[in-house]
């Protein structure tokens, strides 16, 4: 927990845009972008309120609260004595979810030959 909160205060005082605040290593090694490339942009964009232009650095960005509330739905017990809401996960929800990550991928790397 005070790592997550230790990065998102990180990457709210560090512009990504002006500097390398993180690194790819699928990029370095093979020059292509992975599914996460531009999450670091992106999620600095939804801090400093917006979200449009979060959703065009990377569109997972979504999965970013729905991955907290998940956690901390875990941790509730422990936190404030008391079970959250959880969010149901079905197989074929990481199976559509497994395909549109590919898809993207393979998209936007695509896209950056034409």
């Amino acid at each position: 927990m005070a790592g997550l909160v230790a990065f998102t205060a990180y990457v709210y005082t560090h512009d990504p845009f002006q500097g390398g605040v993180t690194f790819c290593t699928f990029r370095l090694l093979t020059g292509l972008d992975c599914p996460g490339c531009g999450m670091t942009r992106a999620a600095y964009l939804l801090l400093h309120g917006h979200p449009g232009l979060a959703l065009r650095q990377n569109p997972f960005i979504f999965l970013i609260p729905v991955l907290a509330y998940m956690g901390l739905s875990e941790l509730s017990p422990a936190l404030c004595g008391r079970q959250w809401p959880q969010i149901p996960v079905r197989p074929w929800m990481l199976i559509v979810l497994g395909v549109l990550v590919l898809a993207f991928t393979v998209a936007r790397n695509l896209l950056k030959f034409l």
